[in-house]
């Protein structure tokens, strides 16, 4: 015998044992509205209806031909539809569509091309962003290993080999046990022949010198760490990259992570605007130019990795870049 089913006496109410990370997924399904978890929490969500309309997601399947023909009836010029479609199959619609959009015309119907844009012209920004994103990440990961070494150094010098297990380099003693934890974590999750050699010849302490550890740190968990110093410390390290500023270093640093990973993870490198931007320095006029854009992050790291000995002339050589490619408007990278 089925049992009918019972009545929510609050068909409204949220499960009191409901994910974290599904809440705003739950809450939009019942409500059709986004909310904070926070408000959640506090048994008075905050609903923005107006962040997604009440529009269900329709557009159906496009195939590369589909897409190519889409883009001839919105007056983009293709030579060779082939060789279109077989760039939009191994690359993907998506990918290309914000090197599309920069050269549409977003104020008539339709959105038509600007007149005269080939698909050649698009294939040559992408392309474009592909020498970029190889260029800044070669410079991205001399900066990370010159960020690095600096802390090793300064820390070593002045506090022996093994300095996280001393006190006096935290800014709290909470720090301090964050950053042993976050420390002994990647060590000993490490697969390294020099982490097993350690293992097997040296205890105590747990963890090898600071020479040898900063090895097997990312710029990400370089920067966890080097968040956990003294103010003093900190300073040491910022002075040692030529600025005295430490609160404009520390926000330099959190930007070129970001950017460190745009290039590393091959996402749009060409005409964006960062989310972190480039704290001005006044002492050396930096930036020059926009904030959000790539030469300000370029004007930072060369004048970083200059102050530890590297010869480098980032600026100019992205400059020389965009001349190859006139198709880019140097304002898209902030020149």
């Amino acid at each position: 015998m089925a049992i009918a089913a019972q009545p929510d006496p609050n068909p409204g109410a949220l499960p009191k044992d409901l994910d974290r990370c599904l809440v705003n997924a739950y809450v939009f399904l019942v409500t059709g509205c986004h909310t904070s978890f926070r408000g959640v929490q506090n048994g008075n969500p905050f609903f923005y209806p107006e962040i997604m309309p009440p529009i269900p997601y329709a557009k159906p399947y496009a195939s590369p031909a589909d897409l190519v023909t889409h883009l001839i009836d919105r007056n983009l010029d293709i030579s060779d539809r082939a060789d279109a479609e077989q760039k939009i199959a191994e690359i993907g619609y998506d990918r290309l569509r914000i090197y599309f959009a920069s050269r549409r015309q977003h104020t008539v119907i339709g959105k038509p091309f600007r007149s005269g844009t080939t698909f050649d012209d698009i294939m040559r920004l992408y392309a474009l962003d592909e020498e970029l994103r190889a260029l800044c990440f070669r410079h991205c990961s001399k900066f990370e290993l010159a960020f690095r070494n600096l802390i090793a150094e300064e820390l070593s010098s002045r506090y022996g080999p093994h300095p996280y297990f001393d006190d006096t380099i935290y800014d709290s003693e909470k720090s301090r046990f964050s950053a042993v934890k976050c420390l002994s974590e990647i060590f000993h999750k490490s697969r390294d022949p020099r982490a097993k050699h350690y293992f097997k010849k040296y205890n105590p302490p747990h963890l090898p010198p600071i020479w040898t550890l900063k090895e097997f740190m990312t710029f990400g968990s370089t920067n966890v760490f080097f968040k956990t110093l003294s103010n003093q410390n900190r300073l040491l390290v910022s002075n040692g990259f030529g600025v005295t500023n430490r609160n404009v270093f520390e926000k330099w640093i959190d930007a070129l992570i970001d950017f460190r990973n745009v290039c590393a993870h091959h996402d749009r490198l060409w005409n964006r605007t960062f989310q972190k931007e480039i704290n001005a320095y006044h002492r050396k006029a930096i930036p020059s130019g926009p904030p959000t854009k790539l030469k300000a992050f370029l004007e930072v790291l060369e004048f970083l990795l200059g102050a530890r000995g590297h010869r480098v002339a980032i600026v100019a050589e992205v400059t020389t870049l965009l001349r190859a490619y006139p198709v880019a408007q140097p304002s898209e990278l902030g020149f």
